[in-house]
């Protein structure tokens, strides 16, 4: 039994009861998280609302601290924010705490890619920049449906109204296509276009040419510890027999553009 705060004493199964209707609840109106990732959410508060003195507070501290999660992975991008700002915030309360390693990768990637927005327009500079911090978002579990990182961010962004050519970027990046077909995941894949130009190029050489620890490397190291880390029967390793060669072409027109502005690659 526990005690209340007028002295009654409410039975532990009512406090149990109203934890697993709170879960229920939650994971209806919050369908863009995975059950399961909710379920580990209210767990983990639970545990730590467990020594509450008046446990009858616990569903409500539960609630509380679960709604917070969700609030960490709600992009809002206001009309008057720089979308790469907004971006770069989004990616940081998605990452930072939950994938630090992922983080640091994004930052770099997020270096590389302002790097190459200076010889671009404004515009495309902009969508560039933004890309490459959302790039990998969909690492995280509570975006983690399928299971397909560039597919589960980039469906997370379009769920919240992100633009559709940012979503896109996020979809392809990094040879996607050649691994989503391996995975059974081709036509899932293709509900976002793949455009081809400057900025497509220019994500995918920010990606390839920064380790998972951020660090600037180039793009024949990065992906020899690519295959080192995942393994020769790894998917993404896989696809190097497919995207490999269109991997390399998109480093070097990138690296052709920079070189044609002065800009060091």
């Amino acid at each position: 039994m526990v005690e209340g705060l007028t002295g009654s004493r409410l039975p532990q199964s009512q406090v149990d009861q109203q934890i697993r209707e709170l879960e229920a609840r939650l994971v209806r109106e919050q369908d863009r998280v995975p059950a399961q990732v909710v379920h580990d959410w209210v767990e983990r508060a639970r545990a730590r609302f467990a020594r509450a003195r008046v446990l009858t507070f616990v569903p409500i501290l539960v609630e509380r601290a679960v709604r917070a999660e969700f609030r960490a992975v709600a992009p809002r991008h206001s009309s008057g924010e720089r979308l790469a700002d907004w971006a770069r915030r989004t990616a940081r309360d998605i990452l930072a705490v939950e994938l630090p390693r992922r983080w640091a990768h994004t930052q770099g990637v997020a270096e590389r890619a302002e790097e190459v927005a200076r010889v671009l327009s404004p515009e495309e500079g902009d969508v560039l920049v933004a890309s490459a911090w959302l790039h990998d978002i969909g690492y995280a579990s509570a975006l983690n449906v399928l299971g397909f990182h560039q597919l589960d961010g980039a469906r997370f962004l379009a769920e919240h109204g992100v633009a559709r050519r940012v979503c896109a970027l996020v979809a392809h990046h990094a040879g996607a296509a050649a691994v989503a077909e391996l995975e059974g995941l081709g036509p899932q894949l293709a509900e976002f276009e793949d455009e081809r130009g400057p900025v497509r190029d220019a994500l995918w050489y920010a990606d390839m040419t920064t380790s998972p620890d951020g660090l600037r490397v180039s793009f024949a190291d990065r992906m020899a510890e690519l295959r080192g880390r995942r393994g020769p029967e790894d998917p993404v390793v896989r696809a190097l027999a497919v995207n490999g060669a269109e991997r390399a072409a998109a480093v070097r027109r990138t690296e052709q553009l920079l070189s044609r502005h002065a800009v060091p690659a």
